[in-house]
């Protein structure tokens, strides 16, 4: 018998073993390699992408960041158009204080820095016994204080240079060159619209720093500040310093006279559209902004709308005329009341029988203001009162300009056109966006933006980098320019009203005295006007265009031409001196004179007219005045 021999059995068993072993599927390793090769091109993708398409923009944020890193840089200068300096940027030091690490007693210390930054000792000894590990002892010290604390050597005291924004004239143009907030952004007015102008340094080379403050060898050579810090561009305004105190001290005078809630004088030159004056009432010092409310420091004159009324009836005679509904011998039947629809639209005086374009603007006749607007079709009018800018912004170089309101034609009913047509109804304007309109009437029918930028230029060459060119456009031709303009300056010539009597000056101009629309936008204030005047000098030849806009007057009538008509006066008197434009004789006496030769029944019409606006309360009885009031409450 034989027997298997035992090597045999193990070879076989081992076999036999080495066959039940599961082997490792091919898919896991393919599966695997993938995975390496996926995420091998993830990374090669990542590294494209960082290296190759976001490259240079990385590169340019981390050159930025070490450029920004304890690097002091001034604002560029805002001056006026001579070159004044209105906002100037200067260094001040803000003072840490790490208590743990000084070696006199906090008592001591206390009384020394409270002497030496001029603030109380116990509100200094809080701070130091506040238990934080750094302090801020005080901001914005100036240079004389900070060598006082350097001559202690006291070790734990870190002085750290800031730019400060400093306002040498005050709240001179507080309204349109804004402030610099605690972080140093502009916030409204110049310093906001051209924020980045004003830090833009050029390309002057930077010097790179770490997180400490420590120069980075790079291949670029770090450039050499020296003493002064760089600056950024400047900005030149087309204001004039002295027509802006002019214009700021008129304007709050009769403001402050007329306890008026606020109030706007602005001037330009209507062939340029360059801004000369532009005063603002209540004023607020941009030095000390944080003590004033948002009302106080928004520039209201070209944020805040408001129906213009009279000085309105302007752009609807321009409009008439360009559009061929009427022409300048047309005649109108004033009755005193016209019924449109169920309303009733009256005069503010009664009816003047059958009138003309020149008796329209004398006797602010709003029954025929009404039937021009009505003679033209709906999208003719708002076409027209488009052009001359109505319901746009003007463009004006400062932010947050109101667009105003231009109701859609496509809803105006016949009462609207009829209200529009003397200032009321459909529209509403910014006291800018009026001065803009007229300016084109001013200026032979060509719209000019308005601007209040003249130059920016880089203060280390005194090179010009950019001037401003605004926009213009033809509105109306120049043949209804002039005779509007005529028109107007035979008004402030035949009329008895104040505003406009410039001495030695020719002014065409109007006067308006709007009702004042509740905050729901439903109705109008029974006692409460908005007295504007909008004109031009000399009205033959036209060098300045300016308006006056007073909100809530409560004195002198309330009136636009003794309480806006004033202050024009003044301005414009000084302003026609001060810019040397020639004198044109009494004003319109030459031109009234041959009219009223030709004409005796407009020199009966003359003598009978009465002021287009209620005449001044020093002449008139108090009989007329509580009439011309109740009048105004009847309406």
């Amino acid at each position: 018998m034989t027997t298997q021999s035992p090597p045999e059995l193990g070879t076989r068993g081992r076999s036999r073993r080495h066959d039940r072993r599961p082997r490792s599927p091919l898919w896991r390793l393919r599966f695997w390699q993938f995975c390496l090769l996926g995420g091998f091109l993830l990374i090669v993708g990542r590294l494209y992408y960082l290296q190759i398409i976001v490259g240079p923009e990385l590169k340019q944020k981390a050159h930025i960041q070490r450029q920004q890193h304890n690097l002091l840089v001034h604002r560029g200068a805002i001056t006026d158009r001579h070159g004044l300096p209105l906002a100037i940027d200067t260094t001040r030091y803000d003072i840490y204080i790490h208590p743990k690490l000084i070696k006199a007693g906090i008592a001591e210390a206390s009384e020394i820095l409270a002497r030496i930054t001029r603030q109380p000792v116990e509100k200094v000894y809080k701070l130091m016994n506040s238990g934080y590990p750094v302090i801020t002892l005080s901001r914005h010290l100036e240079r004389e204080m900070v060598d006082e604390i350097q001559a202690l050597n006291w070790p734990g005291v870190d002085i750290v240079p800031r730019p400060f924004r400093h306002y040498p004239e005050g709240q001179l143009a507080a309204h349109l060159l804004g402030y610099v907030n605690m972080d140093t952004k502009g916030q409204g007015g110049i310093e906001q619209k051209e924020e980045n102008l004003l830090k833009n340094t050029g390309a002057m080379p930077t010097p790179q720093l770490d997180g400490h403050g420590r120069s980075i060898l790079v291949k670029e050579q770090n450039a050499d500040w020296g003493i002064s810090p760089p600056l950024g561009r400047h900005v030149e305004l087309t204001i004039d310093n002295y027509l802006q105190h002019l214009a700021e001290k008129e304007l709050a005078a009769m403001c402050r006279h007329s306890s008026a809630l606020k109030g706007t004088a602005l001037f330009a030159d209507p062939t340029t559209g360059e801004i000369l004056a532009w005063a603002n009432y209540p004023p607020y010092d941009p030095n000390r902004y944080h003590k004033y409310a948002l009302e106080t420091t928004k520039n209201w004159s070209m944020v805040d709308v408001y129906q213009p009324g009279s000085t309105f009836k302007i752009l609807t005679v321009c409009s008439g005329l360009e559009t061929g509904v009427i022409k300048n011998s047309t005649t109108f039947y004033d009755g005193g009341s016209l019924t449109v629809g169920n309303r009733t639209i009256r005069n503010h005086d009664g009816g003047h029988g059958s009138i003309d374009l020149l008796h329209l603007f004398i006797h602010s006749s709003n029954i025929a203001s009404a039937q021009i607007a009505m003679m033209m079709p709906p999208k003719v009018f708002h076409d027209m009162l488009q052009k001359f800018g109505v319901g746009q912004p003007t463009g004006i170089d400062l932010p947050g300009e109101s667009h105003g309101l231009l109701l859609n034609h496509k809803f105006w009913k016949p009462l609207d056109a009829a209200t529009t047509g003397f200032g009321q109804g459909a529209i509403a304007v910014t006291p800018l966006q009026l001065m803009a309109a007229v300016g084109a009437v001013a200026n032979s029918g060509v719209w000019m933006q308005p601007h209040l930028i003249r130059r920016i230029y880089d203060p280390r060459t005194g090179v010009t980098e950019k001037w401003t060119e605004p926009v213009k456009r033809e509105v109306i031709s120049p043949a209804v320019a002039h005779h509007v303009a005529g028109l107007l300056a035979d008004n402030i010539a035949m009329g008895t009203q104040i505003a406009g009597k410039v001495p030695g000056y020719r002014v065409a101009g109007k006067t308006g005295t709007a009702q004042k629309v509740s905050a729901s936008g439903r109705g109008y204030l029974a006692g409460q006007t908005i007295a504007s005047f909008v004109g031009f000098l000399p009205a033959n030849n036209p060098q300045l265009v300016g308006i006056v806009v007073v909100d809530s007057p409560q004195t002198d009538g309330r009136w636009g031409n003794t309480v806006a008509g004033p202050v024009f006066n003044a301005i414009a008197m000084e302003a026609a001196r001060y810019l040397g434009i020639p004198p044109s004789g009494e004003p319109g006496k030459e031109s009234a004179d041959k009219t009223l030769a030709q004409d005796p029944l407009k020199a009966l019409n003359r003598k009978l007219a009465p002021t287009p606006e209620a005449p001044s309360v020093k002449y008139a009885s108090e009989a007329h005045v509580r009439e011309q009031r109740e009048q105004e409450q009847h309406r």
